[in-house]
């Protein structure tokens, strides 16, 4: 019993040492991974380069072995830049250009045909907001929302990714304060 009391206690010391010493900036203890300086928020991984591009992002979990299913993105490509927002489909793949698409808060669904193209020419699954206003008002949504619900025409028909937008507000004040620190 003893020795099991003995383990325990230098098992939670290694615990408690490992947190101390892990690295706090912004106000998130961080690590670094694929060469970013990163920390996660409840549902929201924020991930900042060192060329300055950071981002906020959303991905849904894939059971057939894909790194993700869909991913929102919300993105500032340099320190005060403005708000970019992105949404990539890997299942099921888009039809086409994707649209009809729309962005949902609750009841409230935006449409976002018209507003929306791909994010580089090349992109088959991948799309960005095209109007700044249109994201600005985006992120002040998913800042006071728990959930917002992604639709697109996908190869399957009509597709809905729910992303989860708990911790989102926190990593966007996060990437705003990694963005301003000086490089």
């Amino acid at each position: 019993m003893r020795g099991w009391i003995a383990a325990t206690a230098a098992l939670m010391a290694m615990c408690g040492a490992g947190e101390a010493a892990a690295e706090q900036v912004c106000g998130a203890r961080v690590h670094a991974r694929f060469g970013e300086t990163r920390a996660y928020f409840r549902d929201v991984l924020g991930a900042c380069r060192p060329d300055g591009y950071c981002s906020a992002v959303v991905a849904l979990t894939d059971d057939g072995g894909a790194a993700y299913r869909q991913q929102l993105r919300v993105a500032r490509p340099a320190s005060g830049a403005a708000y970019q927002v992105e949404f990539v489909a890997v299942s099921p793949m888009p039809a086409g250009d994707g649209q009809p698409m729309t962005l949902a808060f609750g009841r409230e669904a935006l449409g976002l045909t018209g507003s929306i193209d791909r994010s580089a020419p090349n992109a088959a699954n991948e799309y960005r907001v095209t109007s700044d206003t249109l994201a600005v008002d985006l992120v002040n949504r998913m800042k006071k929302a728990r959930e917002t619900r992604w639709t697109y025409t996908s190869v399957a028909g009509v597709a809905t990714a729910p992303f989860p937008l708990r911790g989102m507000t926190a990593a966007l004040i996060w990437i705003d304060c990694m963005g301003a620190r000086p490089s």
